[in-house]
């Protein structure tokens, strides 16, 4: 399975936390398994953070998942 997440920055091994917060949309790291919606999602964080940075990029960042 291939997820993909849309952000500003590479991730190159996400970090699972654990948090008692038990809500949709609450502290988390994100991820989809449609490209298109992840490629959205970065634009929409690169813009965000271009009102502070002012070469903040959109990134996708690809996970494959692979049985060992």
């Amino acid at each position: 399975m291939v997820v993909y997440h849309g952000g500003t920055e590479i991730i190159e091994i996400p970090r699972i936390i654990r948090s008692d917060v038990g809500r949709d949309f609450g502290v988390g790291f994100y991820t989809t398994d449609i490209e298109e919606q992840a490629i959205r999602w970065a634009h929409r964080k690169a813009l965000a953070a271009s009102r502070f940075i002012s070469d903040a990029k959109a990134i996708l960042n690809i996970f494959k998942a692979v049985e060992i």
